[in-house]
Order: structure tokens, then sequence, then C-alpha cells
């Protein structure tokens, strides 16, 4: 029976320390900022509509693409929020893991320092409780893994199409006459610079959530 309680201490070390609460928490502030530049690209939408209208038949084109813009930027905030709210969920699940780790490594230590009490077997009901809610936690522990990680290769594989967006806004705005050409382009330039910065975020996140595997 102790030697099976030390194979068992083996297996529930706690594999989730400080660095994990610190990752969830990075990761939490990374899609806090992607999604203040998503809204600051729902305004670059909004400014370049105005353009569009004020240039007319000349910048028709153009006027399609701001749909487009924005609904990327919306896009991008709403998941942003949804994977905010999923990395703070795990850090309470990794918590939460924690403390159950702990108490099994606890147990484990009593066994082995108490081997020869006659009262020892008394805490085997409670021990196999103990490690029955560990193991639900490391399932949901990795079930909201593999569900942050999936949530960021979405949007990663969305903020692709902000580079057809910033082409296709540069070619509409060649077309727009000298008037409204820099500005329209500058449109694109500022699409292409934010997804840049967002799709940044996200890939930190990206190698984050791999250390929490």
């Amino acid at each position: 029976m102790l030697e099976e309680k030390s194979i068992e201490m083996e297996k529930y070390q706690p594999e989730i320390d400080y660095n994990y609460f610190v990752a969830a928490a990075v990761i939490a502030a990374r899609l806090d900022q992607a999604t203040t530049i998503a809204k600051q690209l729902s305004l670059t939408a909004s400014n370049a509509r105005a353009v569009a209208l004020r240039a007319g038949e000349r910048a028709a084109g153009f006027r399609p693409l701001t749909d487009f813009i924005d609904r990327l930027a919306e896009i991008t905030i709403t998941a942003s929020k949804k994977i905010n709210l999923l990395a703070a969920t795990l850090s309470k699940t990794s918590a939460a893991k924690v403390r159950s780790d702990n108490a099994i490594k606890h147990f484990i230590l009593v066994f082995t320092k108490a081997a020869e009490s006659p009262y020892i077997n008394s805490l085997n009901e409670v021990f196999e409780r103990c490690k029955i809610n560990q193991e639900q936690l490391t399932r949901e522990y990795q079930r909201q893994i593999e569900q942050l990680s999936e949530e960021l290769i979405m949007l990663s594989s969305e903020l692709r199409n902000a580079v057809i967006l910033a082409t296709l806004s540069r070619v509409e705005a060649s077309q727009a006459g000298a008037e409204y050409q820099d500005a329209l382009i500058n449109v694109a330039d500022n699409v292409e610079g934010a997804a840049g910065k967002i799709k940044a975020h996200i890939k930190y996140s990206q190698q984050l959530v791999s250390t929490l595997k």
C-alpha cells in the first residue's frame, strides 16, 4: 500500500505553479490590448467611410471595403473578449488544481510518515475523493486549454483577411483621384498595421498557451 502511495505521489506532483497564473494573466492583458487596437480599427473604418462618401463615384469601390474593415474589427473585439474570459476561467481552474495537487501531496506525506499508525487507513476514503476531484480538474483544465488554443487559431485565421483588405484598399485608393488618394491609402496602412499588432499579441498568447499544455 505504501509503495502504491509513493507512485501516486510522483503522479500527482503539482504541475501548475505561479508561472501558470502569470501566463493566464498575460494572455488576458494581451487580448485587452488587441481589443483596444480593434476599436481603433473600427474608428478607421468610420473615417474611411466618410472620406469615400466625400469622394463620391471616384471611391465607389472603396465603400464596400469599409464594411469589411468594420466587420473585421467587430469579430476581433468579440473574439478577444471571449478569449479574455477563457483565460480568466483557466486561471481559476489552475488555482483549484494547485490546491488539489497539494492536498494529495500532503496526504501522501502523511501516509509515508505515519505508515505504522493503526488508524492510517481511515484516510483512504478521503484520499480517493481527492484523487477523483484532481482528475476531474485535470480534464477540465485540459479542455479549457484546448478551447483557448482553438479560439486563438480562429482569430488568427480571421486576421489573414486584413492583408487582402489592405491590398484591395490600396488598389481602390489609386482610383479615387489625387485629392482623396493619400487619405484612403492611409486607411489601408492603418488596417495592415493594426492587424499586424493584433496578430503579434495572438502569436505571443499562443506561445504562452503552449507552455500550459
